[in-house]
């Protein structure tokens, strides 16, 4: 009776560590987890939170911008206009025209994070 409890037990435990972030066998765990101060049960804060995460592991090394957990704070900073990407400043330096962000040895944007960062201003 002891050795089926004990198997139990650890059976569970095993089982309880299999949890999964989205959707993890494709790759993207994480990017569908929740940022405290975002709010993502609308739409624009679903494309806010893409493009923040985007900031988080490209630019919040050197920038300071952590703290801007709304598309207004982003705005105020001079760094985004809403609706309008191509008159973004942080969107014009991504795109390296007027700048080379993030520098070595961080990696470039991928076309997918780009995509992110470009349907958050715009649909602003």
């Amino acid at each position: 009776m002891m050795k089926k409890i004990l198997t139990l037990t650890f059976t569970m435990l095993v089982l309880s560590g299999c949890g999964q972030d989205y959707n993890s066998n494709s790759g993207d765990g994480g990017q569908y987890s929740p940022i405290e101060g975002i709010d993502s049960s609308t739409a624009d804060g679903a494309r806010l939170l893409a493009a923040y995460k985007v900031a988080q592991t490209k630019c919040f090394q050197c920038h300071q911008w952590s703290s801007y957990k709304t598309s207004a704070a982003w705005v105020s900073a001079g760094l985004v206009v809403q609706g309008s990407s191509d008159g973004s400043e942080m969107w014009t330096i991504l795109k390296n025209n007027g700048g080379n962000m993030p520098p070595d040895p961080i990696a470039q944007l991928t076309q997918e994070e780009l995509d992110a960062i470009k349907t958050w201003i715009d649909n602003m």
